[in-house]
């Protein structure tokens, strides 16, 4: 028996239907493509896996991946994976420092803060001891462990008027310390304005 056009007609469509499935899952055939994805896995080697795709290559630009991050994937039309970044849904802001016992904001400058920029680290605000002045190397707060250097770091930095130039020493240890050192005229405040660091 001889198909009809009915028949033919069919598996035209039935064929064109498939060829459209194959071009939409096919990157040769639809091209660069991006979306959002979730992390399942940081491979430690610069590559995350998400959504069921292996091995997606992370930008410089995306420090610090972990699993949960809703992410930004672009495609080549060769194939390959590329993670652009985490994406947010708020916007980046101050959040305060837990100071160690016996301290506090003197009452005036910002309160006692950091910001996060991808591994950029910006900090502000004023210290003080609840009374008398800041012992020499004294630990006045405990870095969080996601935001630390890594490595001690050390600044000059603005103090109270009690001595001249009106600077001490601030570090922050490999272990987190916030501490600050200032073997005479101990000071009574201490600021964080303008320290900045990257992890």
């Amino acid at each position: 028996m001889k198909p009809g056009p009915s028949m033919h007609r069919d598996l035209a469509w039935a064929l064109k239907l498939q060829a459209k499935r194959a071009g939409e899952r096919a990157p040769s055939v639809r091209g660069a493509d991006w979306r959002t994805a979730t992390v399942t896995a940081e491979n430690g080697d610069g590559t995350v896996d998400a959504d069921g795709i292996d091995d997606i290559r992370c930008m410089e630009t995306y420090s610090q991946p972990a699993v949960g991050d809703v992410i930004v994937i672009t495609q080549s039309s060769s194939g390959n994976w590329v993670a652009l970044g985490r994406t947010t849904t708020t916007d980046p802001d101050w959040v305060p420092l837990t100071l160690a016992a016996g301290y506090t904001n003197p009452g005036h400058g910002y309160t006692a803060s950091y910001l996060r920029e991808g591994r950029r680290i910006w900090m502000r605000g004023r210290i003080s001891p609840t009374a008398g002045t800041i012992a020499d190397g004294d630990t006045l707060a405990t870095i969080p462990t996601a935001i630390r250097p890594g490595v001690a770091v050390a600044w000059a930095v603005a103090r109270d008027a009690g001595a001249m130039p009106a600077v001490c020493r601030l570090e922050i240890t490999a272990a987190g310390a916030l501490r600050t050192f200032q073997s005479t005229n101990l000071p009574t405040w201490v600021a964080l304005d303008g320290i900045s660091y990257t992890i």
